[in-house]
């Protein structure tokens, strides 16, 4: 990793004031994570940060997972669980993101990062919310009217949550549908890879199986604002 002093600054002060310039068609993509100290001075000493089952997330399991495999067939590296960067965010809401991370009884690191695209999974960041919710994604298409969309929406969801009430797993975990239902509800969600699909307003999320000490340009300590 390129040595460089890590700064302690309040969530506003750790990110410079302007536009941040994230570019999506970059060969490097910029990108932010905030981690724990504790993974970053795993990524000083070793030279890489690649979380292990400890560190997957609890809530939304089978979600998480789906994007392990998703990772899997189109990265050509490996790993157990994910590392969840911004690719596209305003900088008032990484900013709140910060504010968060200051309010963690563990000390929290943001990393600016540029990592090669070919290690990198973009999804879009608000229909993501459709497989944390196991819902059927349904996005609006280029040119649709919102009521067309509204329209479409409600007649493909009403549809799909009917024959959910019909095998009796309405309420059941996504793992317990008929394979059928399950199969549909992924497929669906795989939009969220398709830039094509969403404005340039959207924000981009980012999956990579591991953090190299190459790819991170700076890193900041985020403390809470003096009282």
């Amino acid at each position: 990793m390129r040595q460089f002093p890590v700064p302690a600054a309040s969530p506003e002060r750790a990110i410079p004031p302007g536009r941040i310039g994230y570019d999506l068609d970059s060969d490097a993509l910029l990108l932010h994570t905030i981690q724990a100290r504790e993974a970053f001075e795993q990524l000083q000493s070793a030279g890489i940060f690649r979380p292990g089952r400890e560190h997957a997330a609890t809530e939304w399991p089978e979600a998480y997972e789906w994007m392990n495999r998703m990772m899997a067939d189109r990265l050509p590296t490996t790993g157990d669980v994910a590392v969840w960067l911004w690719a596209r965010i305003r900088r008032y809401d990484l900013v709140a993101n910060c504010r968060r991370a200051a309010r963690s009884a563990e000390p929290q690191v943001l990393l600016t990062c540029r990592i090669p695209r070919e290690r990198v999974l973009l999804s879009q960041f608000d229909e993501w919310h459709s497989a944390l919710n196991s819902a059927l994604a349904v996005p609006m298409e280029p040119g649709e009217s919102e009521e067309s969309f509204e329209s479409r929406y409600s007649e493909l969801t009403d549809a799909f949550l009917a024959r959910l009430e019909a095998a009796n797993v309405r309420n059941s975990p996504i793992s317990e549908w008929p394979a059928d239902l399950r199969a549909e509800a992924e497929r669906s969600w795989e939009c969220i890879f398709d830039r094509q699909r969403f404005d340039r307003r959207s924000y981009w999320q980012a999956t990579v199986h591991e953090i190299r000490a190459e790819d991170v340009t700076d890193a900041v300590t985020i403390v809470g604002a003096p009282s």
